[in-house]
């Protein structure tokens, strides 16, 4: 296995097939697309297995609705581990090794709760975060400082790129 933090343009085949194959909408593979094609991307990192695409893992700016900070709040997502790998602890291993390499304050996602908290997210609502008035996503949106005190004073919902909230 090979954890590798510089993808380029020449692996988009690669991440839209995982995408494609792991999600059952095409939603996220046109998201990540969307995000390559527009350099909104601030982080991608893949895992490889004989030369193929096995993990994933994306990071992308999000702002706290009206609230200016320098701080660098990322959203994790999406996440992706194939198929024929998952339920190995190749996730967890994808996700520790990412989160060692990602240059960020403060990381956000919608996300499995409990995978979540077993590598420190707890839940945005502890840092007075939201996702949106939906009070079940709400209790799936998750937050992880970089440093403490990194969320300090920052409250407020989240707010992604557009092309997250496309249907």
């Amino acid at each position: 296995m090979r954890f590798e933090t510089e993808l380029t343009a020449e692996d988009g085949p690669n991440i839209d097939h995982l995408l494609r194959t792991v999600y059952p909408s095409e939603f996220e593979a046109h998201l990540v697309e969307s995000l390559r094609t527009r350099r909104i991307m601030a982080a991608e990192h893949g895992l490889w297995d004989q030369g193929a695409l096995v993990g994933y893992i994306a990071y992308s700016p999000v702002t706290i609705e009206g609230m200016e900070t320098k701080r660098q709040i990322l959203g994790v997502g999406p996440m992706a581990i194939h198929t024929d790998y998952q339920g190995t602890g190749l996730g967890r291993k994808l996700l520790e090794e990412s989160l060692k390499e990602v240059d960020a304050d403060a990381l956000v996602l919608l996300g499995h709760t409990a995978f979540y908290e077993k590598v420190g997210f707890k839940p945005a609502a502890t840092y007075g975060l939201t996702f949106s008035d939906d009070a079940e996503q709400n209790a799936a949106f998750m937050a992880l400082e970089c440093w403490q005190g990194a969320l300090e004073g920052l409250k407020g919902r989240v707010e992604y790129d557009r092309r997250f909230y496309d249907e």
